[in-house]
């Protein structure tokens, strides 16, 4: 297995060495390297791991850059709530809880913290994502969120529409939060907290 075991404070993002024997990592193809990656965090509960082509990493990552904050509702219970999620240092997307975030920045904890693990790209044409979950968000919620990260910045008509990331950023007064919730992909299963 080219998994290491090292600790770590969950919303503090770690390095890929950190969690994976990288050298062993390395010589495997791309598909085997996704395959390991997501089967290593399927029988994890406070993490989600994806991956995605480099070209792929690299339009999140630039457009990203341009609207580092944006808005992602977690359904839950029949209703929802919003993570205010933001971009930093071209590698990590931090989602705290947006009332949380609004009545103290500094003191607002992350529920999730997305990393792109880009240490494969040139090599192996492969970024790894890892979510890093806290408890106030479900597993299956993480993983729904981190999909539509990757849609939101990666699909033009999405990045640049009314209710976008681009459109959040640049012309606050414009975005349409409404069309956001009412053309948001709803989670594949209906989750409900226990």
């Amino acid at each position: 297995m080219a998994f290491s075991r090292a600790g770590h404070a969950s919303h503090v993002a770690r390095q890929l060495t950190d969690i994976v024997k990288l050298p062993l990592l390395k010589k495997e193809p791309t598909s085997k390297i996704a395959e390991i990656w997501r089967s290593y965090h399927e029988g994890r509960q406070d993490a989600v791991g994806r991956d995605i082509p480099a070209k792929t990493a690299q339009v999140l990552v630039d457009r990203a850059g341009a609207a580092p904050t944006f808005l992602f509702p977690v359904f839950r219970d029949g209703g929802h709530f919003l993570l205010l999620s933001q971009f930093q240092n071209r590698r990590h997307f931090l989602f705290t809880f947006l009332e949380d975030y609004k009545k103290n920045p500094a003191f607002s904890r992350p529920y999730v913290t997305l990393t792109l693990h880009d240490d494969l790209a040139k090599e192996k044409d492969i970024v790894l994502l890892r979510g890093d979950v806290e408890k106030q968000m479900l597993k299956e919620e993480a993983d729904h969120v981190i999909a539509q990260v990757v849609e939101s910045y990666c699909i033009a008509s999405r990045y640049s529409s009314d209710s976008g990331p681009l459109t959040f950023n640049q012309r606050p007064n414009d975005f349409d939060l409404d069309a956001m919730l009412k053309h948001y992909p709803k989670p594949p299963v209906n989750i409900e907290t226990p």
